[in-house]
């Protein structure tokens, strides 16, 4: 197998609980959480199998190929079948199949699929050891439980009674000490957490002027005849804004806003770019479905010369 596409499926199980190769079977990668087990603390782990009857193209490991090789969808896809193929042939004809990193499959009698994960994938975490702990306190229980007057009884161990007695000792002289030391009370503000006591300084005097006399306020008036009226201009309506269909046709998948500018003006007017995913695809038509994306694309004058690698996909 191609050892390309084998980094692909290691790369994609990484985040994925599974990837299928089409016409082959799923790899399926199963989490298990951390458990005690004979007083071992076993870590988390995860450990890889193979289903042969999950055989359908669901498109993820296809997409990875486009990704990586920057080809088109389908072009990728062609490549994961050529590869499903050489697995079958070698499966049918050698009778097992090394996959780089994975593991390696074994055809048996009837024609049935087994899997050997590789020693990457078998490695189990090392345990840790956890140590037994006394209890904390013990509750004993009378004898007599008929009695109305019989109680539980909780007993503390000897050390954690003596503790208890020893943090009651220290409160005790903690507290001795704040109340038998005196309080300066000039100072007192000066350990306090309240603001301290100030005194504002008296206002100074404002004067007031006098008031100006024989003063006189002349206005100027223009003539009635000559004002000029302005005619407030009526509000325009605004454009209705179409919102934004789902579906688009997309032409080319690029990884900088540069690179996609650079495609539109090598390949006329008429292109947009969409921001998805960490990539900048490039399309040529939108749609409330695939089909209407692909006849809207369709009608663009020689598109299907142009773009022969096109697909549609949801924004």
């Amino acid at each position: 197998m191609n050892d390309n596409v084998s980094l692909h499926i290691t790369t994609l199980l990484r985040r994925n609980d599974c990837v299928i190769i089409p016409g082959v079977g799923a790899f399926v990668a199963t989490r298990h959480e951390a458990e005690l087990r004979d007083g071992l603390m076993v870590p988390p782990r995860r450990e890889l199998s193979f289903n042969p009857m999950m055989v359908h193209d669901d498109g993820l490991l296809a997409s990875s190929v486009s990704r990586r090789m920057k080809i088109s969808f389908e072009q990728a896809r062609e490549r994961v079948a050529a590869e499903s193929d050489l697995i079958q042939r070698r499966l049918r004809n050698e009778g097992s199949v090394n996959l780089p990193r994975i593991g390696m499959l074994h055809r048996r009698s009837g024609g049935r699929l087994e899997f050997q994960p590789a020693a990457s994938w078998t490695l189990t975490p090392p345990a840790l050891k956890v140590a037994r702990t006394a209890p904390a306190f013990e509750v004993v229980r009378p004898a007599d439980t008929a009695h109305e007057k019989a109680v539980a009884v909780v007993r503390l161990p000897l050390r954690l009674r003596w503790m208890r007695v020893a943090a009651a000792a220290v409160i005790l002289c903690i507290l001795g000490f704040a109340l038998s030391t005196p309080i300066d009370i000039a100072t007192a503000q000066h350990a306090s957490l309240a603001a301290p006591m100030f005194t504002a300084p008296e206002p100074e005097p404002i004067e007031l002027l006098e008031e100006p006399k024989d003063l006189e306020l002349n206005m100027a008036m223009a003539p009635a005849g000559s004002m000029i009226q302005v005619e407030k201009p009526a509000p325009q309506p605004l454009p209705a804004i179409e919102p934004a269909k789902p579906y688009v046709v997309v032409v080319a998948s690029l990884p900088t806003i540069e690179k996609a500018k650079e495609f539109i003006q090598a390949n006329g007017p008429g292109l947009k770019i969409l921001n998805s995913g960490g990539r900048y695809r490039v399309y040529a038509a939108e749609g409330s479905s695939p089909e209407d994306a692909r006849a809207a694309a369709d009608k663009i004058s020689g598109f299907a010369s142009r773009f022969p690698d096109s697909w549609p996909c949801r924004r």
